[in-house]
């Protein structure tokens, strides 16, 4: 009687606690959700009612915590406080933020997520007048749209691809009076350049190193690590070096300091490996920018066509030369200081930097603000081709086979 009697206790404590802890959870629930809700009503303040009707409303479709939809923010406040020219613009991932979502001015889908998603957890009812947007920061190649249901599906697309709607790339060209210049898909570089000054000549007296190569991702679908050791071999005849820093390689370098990481690029290598880990139209990353803002001539690996982001004679086309002329050509430049100091003409006309987030969620808004833009009806029809090129089969049936 007595084990009895302990048995029913101890399950009526078990089921107590049950009971507790699903009220906690689902208090927590409330809370997130009032808290969200706060912070969408705070925002709604900010915007005057006069300007309702004007507002472009942004519906993010996939993981809103997700690249690149992550630098877009909630609500208007990304446009506010990046000082864009257009701050009219409204962005939510809540599906049910109108009754109808043909209410949203936009839809976003996030590339990967867009890749991972079901018929029919795709929007149910569009409008014609509705821009259905495709972002992508990460290569077709590690990330091939493979499913046929986005053809004739999306009215924007919004990438590195130079051809996008809207460019959203790594690399910005500039000229010496803060001009965007490029990258282009016809892009027109100065016929002459000017040579470097003295001033540049003796900067570059200080390098005494061939290469240098920073790297974690040691196995890549571009096969750039088998290069490397091709390269390295060939190098061997003229008793130089790639010196590779980080996981791949025995050198070290700290990721939390770059700044200490550019400054033995600057000081002391010729020559910079911006090898991307994947092949795709126009994919080219920071990585060139990590040669040509630190005084290194880049050694460039990929199937972009170069010629949209540098200018001639500034580079060298590791997949163009193959090992053993790149390596020959290294050496050659390394004996010819008139030869080694045409690769930098280039500072005098232009300047790189990065792309800025905010600046590209801006470039959104003031798109979705250009009646001429919006009430053009466009539609990328064979979409799946254009955004995995010419490897198209081959990615998808890979891409398949490694679930």
């Amino acid at each position: 009687m007595r084990t009895r009697m302990y048995y029913i206790v101890t399950r009526l404590n078990v089921t107590r606690l049950i009971f507790i802890v699903i009220l906690m959870y689902a208090a927590s629930l409330v809370y997130t959700y009032n808290a969200r809700l706060h912070s969408i009503r705070s925002q709604r303040k900010d915007i005057s009612y006069t300007n309702h009707k004007s507002l472009k409303y942004i519906l993010q479709w996939t993981n809103r915590f997700a690249l690149p939809l992550n630098t877009m923010g909630e609500g208007n406040s990304v446009f506010v406080k990046g000082k864009c020219k257009y701050t009219n613009c409204y962005v939510t991932d809540d599906k049910e933020y109108f009754l109808d979502q043909t209410e949203f001015d936009a839809v976003v889908f996030g590339g990967l997520d867009a890749m991972n998603l079901w018929s029919f957890q795709l929007p149910y009812n569009r409008s014609p007048r509705q821009k259905y947007i495709f972002a992508a920061s990460e290569s077709a190649d590690n990330n091939p749209v493979c499913s046929p249901m986005y053809n004739d599906f999306f009215n924007w697309t919004w990438t590195y691809r130079i051809d996008s709607d809207l460019y959203w790339g790594y690399v910005i060209i500039y000229d010496l009076d803060d001009n965007v210049v490029g990258p282009a898909v016809d892009m027109k570089w100065l016929d002459k350049m000017n040579p470097i000054v003295e001033e540049l000549k003796s900067k570059l007296l200080s390098k005494s190193k061939t290469a240098a190569w920073f790297v974690s991702h040691c196995s890549t679908n571009g096969g750039r690590e088998l290069y490397v050791k091709e390269l390295q071999k060939e190098l061997d005849v003229y008793k130089l070096n790639v010196d590779v820093y980080g996981g791949c390689g025995t050198l070290s370098c700290p990721r939390d300091d770059e700044a200490f990481c550019f400054k033995k690029l600057e000081d002391d290598y010729y020559f910079y490996l911006s090898f991307e880990n994947s092949f795709a139209e126009d994919y080219v990353t920071e990585k060139l920018l990590n040669a040509l803002n630190n005084y290194a001539i880049p050694i460039v690996y990929g199937t972009a066509n170069y010629s949209r982001f540098l200018p001639p004679g500034s580079y060298l086309d590791a997949l163009a030369l193959g090992p053993k002329e790149l390596a020959h050509q290294m050496n050659e430049i390394l004996t010819n200081r008139s030869k080694y100091h045409d690769f930098f003409r280039w500072r005098n006309h232009y300047r790189y930097g990065p792309s800025h987030p905010v600046e590209e969620v801006c470039k959104l808004c003031t798109m979705l603000n250009n009646p001429d833009k919006v009430s053009q009806v466009t539609v990328w029809k064979d979409f799946d081709r254009w955004w995995n090129g010419k490897e198209y089969a081959h990615n998808c049936l890979t891409h398949w086979w490694s679930w």
